[in-house]
């Protein structure tokens, strides 16, 4: 019987053994530690919800997977599988600058999502070869990244909110998921027909203490950010994609020319091509929630919690 474990362990061996989890331009770097993996029901009340927080185009798992199978196929159960993987420790420790992103985490960033995109293909192949129906929503042509009519990033396709629903964390004040293993995660997600339990959400709030309560719980994210992209109320997106602009024009060129940048497939606004990118993240490093969840922490003892 294929589990959530056999899954688990799955993923946990194609990161190990993808040789695109070795950063060569630094002595063979691992990208990525082991992956937290959990379950959403496909046919879950969110993904409706999803529609109006995210995208009126965002992808519902059901009939994304019946465009995606051949006639006939059993999908009695839809599930999605979503994992969060966490930076290695070096990387993130690299990348608790104030200013500009490292070296390391602009390489590991990139390659690690051309990981990521690989890792969903040889997946749905594992599970394919056990009579198992499974896709990527970010690997097909339904998969596409715009400008909503309010100016702000959307997409058909949440890998943050994909993995709320399946109990993977809750969003920080900087926007992204705060998992047990962190908020310097990448995610990824496949959609199936594998009969498999959902992961209990433990928490009724989209929320982590530090939205819900306006960063009175914590807030050094507000610190980290260099243009002041973050506030009480939460990520100002626009402002957070000029940063990632500067970012690329300052370095594109450069690592183009001194590292081993991998590729991969992108679309905006309907047109995919090959593409780079270096990310930011420093309101993920250097703060109480950058390998963990702390919110066990109590109140007071947050500056000083150590990472």
């Amino acid at each position: 019987m294929t589990t959530l474990a056999w899954v688990g362990e799955v993923i946990a061996r194609l990161i190990q053994e993808s040789p695109e989890n070795r950063l060569d331009d630094f002595g063979g770097q691992p990208i990525f530690d082991a992956p937290l993996v959990g379950i959403a029901d496909g046919d879950d009340p969110l993904f409706k919800h999803f529609l109006e927080v995210v995208s009126h185009q965002h992808l519902q798992p059901r009939p994304f997977l019946q465009r995606h199978s051949p006639e006939g196929t059993d999908l009695t159960q839809v599930k999605v599988i979503s994992w969060a993987l966490p930076f290695a420790q070096e990387i993130r420790r690299s990348n608790r600058g104030r200013d500009l992103p490292s070296r390391l985490y602009s390489l590991a960033r990139n390659n690690g999502g051309a990981l990521i995109y690989r890792m969903n293909s040889r997946l749905a192949e594992i599970l394919h070869a056990r009579g198992i129906t499974a896709v990527a929503p970010t690997t097909t042509s339904e998969y596409d990244v715009f400008r909503t009519p309010d100016l702000t990033f959307s997409s058909t396709w949440s890998e943050r909110h994909v993995a709320y629903c399946a109990g993977l964390g809750q969003f920080g004040l900087n926007g992204a998921l705060i998992t047990s293993l962190g908020i310097n995660v990448r995610l990824g997600s496949i959609v199936t027909n594998l009969p498999l339990n959902p992961t209990p959400r433990n928490y009724d709030d989209y929320r982590a203490p530090c939205l819900e309560n306006e960063g009175e719980n914590c807030g050094l994210c507000l610190d980290k950010c260099p243009i002041e992209a973050i506030s009480l109320q939460g990520l100002n997106k626009t402002r957070c994609n000029i940063q990632r602009k500067e970012i690329r024009h300052k370095f594109m060129d450069r690592y183009q020319n001194e590292l081993h940048l991998l590729p991969t497939p992108i679309p905006i606004n309907r047109q995919t091509r090959n593409r780079f990118s270096l990310g930011c993240a420093l309101c993920q490093c250097g703060v109480p929630c950058e390998s963990r969840n702390p919110f066990g922490i109590p109140k007071g003892n947050k500056r000083n919690a150590g990472y």
